[in-house]
């Protein structure tokens, strides 16, 4: 049985509180908190004094560049963020009820869906469903599945992963492809043929080593006998990609789909060796024990519109 005196303090726990503590937990720092949240620094560092004091704990130290969570405040962290995530769904629902239409969609998004996929489904989703507001934000992995479960995001759209996530349901939508490509008037252009061995005169452009598809890449090149390029670019952005490609003979590795419309409007040129390399399954990733809100549910349906629209053009 739990002792009188720890429920006392439980039912003296405040909402502001937590979300206080979990702005300043996740950025860091008191002043940025502050900002985040609307207040004063005072009132912030007031806060956590209180919610230390209510728990009886040490939450933050200061040191030379801001402050370090105690493992009190990692341990409080991780149960409260998929508190206030909840927290966050329930106030998306109500709005919706409320006004018909509205509430907001949090998505995550990697490099593959990025450039295509995910900006064709947001500007449908705005043409169909203007009150609805999106958030979207691009990383890795790494960083957008744990964002996923504990509720900060409502999906992730790219490529699949090649496993199982724990807690999380991948839903496919379709396959993508590799493509190697260069700028519009690069000198390969001009050639009727290119032979492989020809690609390692220019620069490349390559997935970072924390990318899965970095083994695709370099196997393209290992598996045909050829050295993996040494004057290469380790970048994992579309936007600096395409910026890098547009003013330099570099060459390249995207997914089709985002370089399909790029080569048809005369921006970029696929390299004439007639070899595609696996890229990968695209689709979204949801939380698992979680149920969507009115808005996600909309987007969703979409999304799958969207990509069903792939398979039919391509």
């Amino acid at each position: 049985m739990i002792p009188e005196h720890t429920l006392s303090r439980v039912r003296d726990l405040k909402f502001k509180q937590l979300l206080v503590f979990e702005r300043v937990a996740t950025l860091g720092s008191m002043h940025k908190a502050a900002e985040a949240v609307h207040m004063s620094q005072p009132n912030v560092v007031k806060i956590v004094r209180q919610l230390e004091d209510l728990l009886e704990v040490t939450l933050f130290e200061r040191h030379s560049r801001g402050i370090r969570l105690t493992p009190f405040a990692d341990r409080l962290l991780a149960r409260v963020k998929p508190m206030l995530g909840d927290a966050r769904a329930m106030s998306e629902e109500l709005v919706a009820m409320r006004s018909g239409e509205g509430g907001h969609v949090a998505i995550g998004t990697l490099i593959s869906a990025s450039a295509w996929l995910l900006p064709e489904s947001a500007v449908v989703m705005k043409q169909r469903h203007p009150k609805v507001g999106l958030t979207i934000q691009e990383a890795t992995n790494d960083i957008l599945f744990p964002m996923l479960q504990v509720g900060e995001l409502d999906v992730i759209v790219g490529r699949l992963p090649d496993g199982p996530v724990e807690g999380v349901n991948l839903y496919a939508i379709y396959e993508d492809e590799l493509m190697i490509v260069a700028r519009a008037h690069h000198p390969l252009s001009r050639r009727k043929g290119c032979a492989l061995p020809d690609l390692l005169d220019y620069p490349w452009i390559v997935p970072s080593n924390v990318s899965p598809v970095r083994k695709q890449v370099d196997h393209f090149f290992l598996s045909r006998d050829l050295p993996v390029p040494e004057n290469q670019i380790l970048s994992l952005s579309m936007l600096t990609n395409l910026g890098i490609l547009a003013r330099s003979n570099t060459l390249a590795m995207l997914p089709s789909m985002a370089a399909r419309p790029l080569i048809q409007a005369g921006v970029l040129f696929e390299i004439p060796i007639h070899i595609r390399v696996p890229f990968g399954t695209i689709g979204y990733s949801l939380r698992a024990d979680r149920e969507l809100v009115p808005a996600a549910t909309m987007f969703i349906h979409i999304l799958k519109e969207v990509g069903a629209g792939v398979r039919r053009k391509y």
